[in-house]
């Protein structure tokens, strides 16, 4: 009889990586696992898994806020490199540090014929692609640190309000803090929609153009791992951390360390997604489909617009039989 995957409680993310190391170390090599199927939307411990994964990305911003004298409270109000080249480098080391410890892990570490069975697709990335993808991701955090200068240089100049303290609205603060990865999401498929070819005759499909010109990067991650959730053209990987992260400060007056959480859920949101493994990945086979059919789950199960709108796809036949 085939065997499930092991599936995570819903507070894993806040111990990450730790307890899914931990937790494979014990694995034993299956005999044959059930076949994989996408659910259109999420049960009530994925919801709660993702509010942990939203306040995880808080209270990372919130103490990369406070380990330093953070340029939105002053010293953005002038350009200057001085207070920019922290935030490069952090965010580099960030990348570099998760993206490269993960794929190791998962791909080139003695864990990797342990794990094999639980790969959603058996064919391994070349050296190739790994390459490219480290190489794109890298220069997709300097678009997002660029997002976050930005971001900066507007709270310090005051064009741009903001709370300066988590004192000043508690619960309201709390409230965008824990659902960022549901915020964030109708941004992610709007863009990402608007990405992929419209097949419409009635207007003029920018999105095909959009396509062969800037998401097409992204889309030569066909066997992804997580240095691919950020392989990204620059004017893909700047909307997609821009969107998001000023239109909610922008709307609603938030704690930079929402917003700069924003930024930091994407980025790992993306990579951690990516990954290409049920267990101990993320198990994103939603978002698998995707890359390997192209036509269908533009977004996420967070959010369920493609259960609604008709792009969604839960197995392989499935996204066969739409795009026929």
């Amino acid at each position: 009889m085939a065997e499930q995957a092991p599936k995570a409680p819903w507070w894993v993310p806040l111990f990450w990586p730790l307890s899914h190391v931990k937790k494979a170390l014990k694995l034993q090599r299956p005999a044959a696992l059930e076949p994989l199927e996408a659910t259109p939307d999420l049960d009530l411990q994925g919801h709660l898994s993702s509010v942990v994964a939203s306040l995880r990305s808080f209270l990372l911003a919130y103490l990369a806020i406070n380990a330093c004298d953070y340029p939105a409270y002053g010293a953005a109000r002038t350009w200057s490199f001085q207070w920019m080249w922290p935030l490069l480098v952090r965010n580099l080391i960030a990348t570099w540090v998760i993206c490269g410890f993960w794929d190791w892990f998962l791909y080139l570490s003695p864990m990797k014929e342990v794990l094999r069975p639980f790969k959603m697709n058996p064919k391994y990335p070349p050296l190739r692609q790994l390459q490219h993808d480290a190489l794109h991701t890298t220069l997709a955090t300097l678009c997002g640190s660029g997002v976050e200068i930005l971001l900066c240089r507007l709270w310090a100049t005051g064009m741009l309000p903001m709370q300066e303290t988590l004192a000043e609205a508690p619960l309201w603060t709390l409230l965008w803090a824990a659902t960022i990865v549901h915020w964030r999401i109708p941004h992610f498929y709007l863009m990402h929609r608007g990405m992929h070819p419209w097949r419409t005759t009635r207007v003029p499909d920018f999105g095909k153009f959009l396509y062969r010109h800037v998401h097409a990067q992204h889309h030569k991650s066909y066997l992804p791992t997580a240095f691919s959730g950020t392989n990204m053209h620059p004017v893909e990987a700047t909307l997609y951390y821009l969107m998001p992260s000023l239109f909610m400060a922008y709307l609603c007056r938030l704690h930079p360390a929402v917003a700069l959480g924003c930024i930091f859920d994407c980025a790992v949101g993306a990579w951690l997604g990516h990954d290409g493994f049920r267990w101990p990945g993320a198990g994103d086979f939603f978002h698998q489909l995707h890359h390997e059919h192209f036509d269908c789950n533009y977004g996420a199960q967070h959010i369920p617009i493609d259960k609604w709108l008709g792009t969604y796809c839960g197995s392989k036949a499935d996204a066969r039989g739409s795009i026929a």
